[in-house]
């Protein structure tokens, strides 16, 4: 037994001596391998690149899951046109209903700037869904929503922005996500920013909100049609404002209306008209006037309305003087109005926004204090040397005649009115009408941006517009600001080199 024992501890101990001879051998062959140069430079090489980019490849897997979950990319392109602000934050954050972001687009050519941009929303809230849709596969998207009310044709490049809580959507289009700026140079107006945060977190806020704006267009005294309005209304339909006709005399109510729009009535107010309007403006209600200098002055109900707010029209034609220079364009009878700077105003003028085109004017008296429950502004005017022509005394001409009233004109006043409820009303009379319905005036001027601060004044508790600025549309040109920068920058680059052969040279001068 004892001598079976020491054979098999022989066997175990050869064993071990021979595993440990075979290790050694493969080690040694393996070192010896490893430091042949073909090995050493080639394959070992290769192997770290081959583990270098696995590496990175994973990392970009696991932070795109990231991004795809949390939302954890950061935007870092010159105008961050991806990135949402605080604004949107909060918007977002009061959502309740499910949001549909139904991206058009046609022959799988998508515009992937703006889905980058819906993206992130989606994002933002679980709530929003981004829906990229081939119109030309689906033209069922383009019935659903077909019934816009602005007349907007669906197109690629479009987002409809859709509430099926609400029942309500907003059509987006190219033209909506960029907004323009005069080229004092070339004369012209050009894009200059984009405005797609804007734009969709506003169009969240009006598919969501349970009361839009209404704004009642009065009719039954020759008013400016709806028809005529067009293209005032569509605008404002475009900005989260809704419109109604409204006909006193054919037994409609002003119940659900915010803001009266008045413009150009030919007839009188009846009394139990004009009963209607104090007792909506009683209620808070806001009137929007405008007055052309063909309306007829024999209006007195319509006349003791306007006065009750300080508005009070000088009949005729407001003529610009020929000595002020930048008061009007080409024909003297084509006024741009200088801003009076209020509140109101001021983000106009400090934007240089402040032009306006007001073809055939009239004027009003200087708002003055008539009592301690108004207060009344001049928000447009003329140069120091206009004067108004009235065409009634028989001269057909527009140059100055004596007698005619000259000096600086108010063409657009701003009041409020306390009632004795508490309610405060307010009316906006202007004495022209083109700058609203010529659709030329929307092209060449700033007339959308004055609207927009317009509605915001008048109605500053339902008004959608969010303090979001646009991002730029193209990069910043290069500037001489950094002048010492670049010469650090030049300089700096042959020290490099000369730097680099210095090290490279130094071993071999040893050797």
């Amino acid at each position: 037994m004892r001598k079976l024992l020491k054979a098999v501890g022989r066997f175990f101990v050869r064993l071990g001596h021979g595993i440990g001879h075979g290790v050694a051998r493969l080690r040694g062959k393996s070192v010896t391998t490893l430091r042949k140069p073909k090995w050493r430079h080639g394959g070992y090489g290769a192997a770290l690149l081959c583990g270098f980019v696995a590496a990175c490849v994973l990392l970009n897997l696991g932070v795109k899951s990231l991004e795809d979950t949390y939302g954890w990319r950061r935007d870092f392109s010159f105008n961050g046109y991806t990135s949402t602000g605080e604004e949107t934050q909060k918007v977002i954050d009061t959502l309740n209903n499910k949001i549909d972001l139904y991206l058009l687009y046609q022959s799988g050519e998508m515009d992937s700037q703006l889905y980058a941009v819906l993206e992130r929303y989606h994002l933002l809230s679980d709530l929003i869904t981004v829906l990229p849709t081939d119109i030309a596969q689906n033209p069922g998207v383009l019935t659903r929503f077909e019934s816009n009310v602005t007349g907007e044709t669906l197109a690629a490049d479009s987002v409809v922005v859709d509430c099926e809580a609400t029942g309500r959507y907003k059509v987006l289009t190219y033209d909506d996500f960029v907004t323009q700026g005069y080229n004092v140079e070339q004369g012209t107006f050009e894009i200059a920013g984009l405005a797609y945060e804007k734009k969709l977190t506003e169009a969240l806020v009006y598919v969501t909100q349970a009361d839009i704006p209404m704004v009642g267009i009065l009719q039954g005294h020759g008013e400016l049609t709806e028809e005529a309005l067009s293209n005032l209304t569509d605008f404002l339909q475009s900005n989260n404002y809704d419109h109604q006709a409204v006909d006193l005399l054919a037994g409609d109510t002003l119940e659900g209306v915010d803001l009266l729009l008045v413009a150009d009535p030919q007839k009188d107010f009846s009394s139990t008209e004009t009963e209607a309007v104090k007792a909506f403006a009683q209620e808070g209600g806001s009137l929007f006037v405008m007055r052309d200098y063909t309306d007829p002055a024999d209006l007195p109900n319509y006349q003791s309305l306007l006065t009750s707010y300080g508005v009070v029209p000088i009949p005729g034609v407001v003529v610009a003087g020929e000595e002020d220079e930048g008061s009007y364009y080409g024909e003297r009878i084509y006024l741009l109005p200088y801003f009076n700077e209020m509140e109101f105003t001021q983000p106009l003028i400090s934007g240089s926004m402040d032009v306006l085109l007001l073809a055939g004017a009239c004027a009003f008296e200087t708002p003055e204090q008539t009592d301690n429950a108004l207060s009344a502004a001049t928000v447009l005017k003329t140069g120091p040397n206009a004067y108004v022509r009235d065409p009634t005394d028989g001269n057909t001409t527009i140059d100055y005649q004596p007698g005619d009233r000259k000096g600086e004109m108010t063409l657009a006043i701003l009041s409020a009115r306390m009632h004795a409820n508490g309610n405060v009303s307010r009316m906006f009379a202007i004495g022209n009408s083109t700058v609203f319905t010529d659709e030329y005036m929307y092209q060449r001027t700033f007339n959308e941006e004055f609207i927009l601060q317009l509605m915001g004044e008048l109605l500053p508790q339902k008004t959608v517009s969010l303090d979001i600025i646009a991002k730029s549309a193209f990069h910043p040109g290069l500037t001489a600001g950094s002048v010492n920068a670049g010469i650090a920058l030049l300089a700096a680059l042959p020290l490099l080199v000369l730097l680099a052969a210095v090290l490279v040279l130094l071993p071999r001068r040893n050797r």
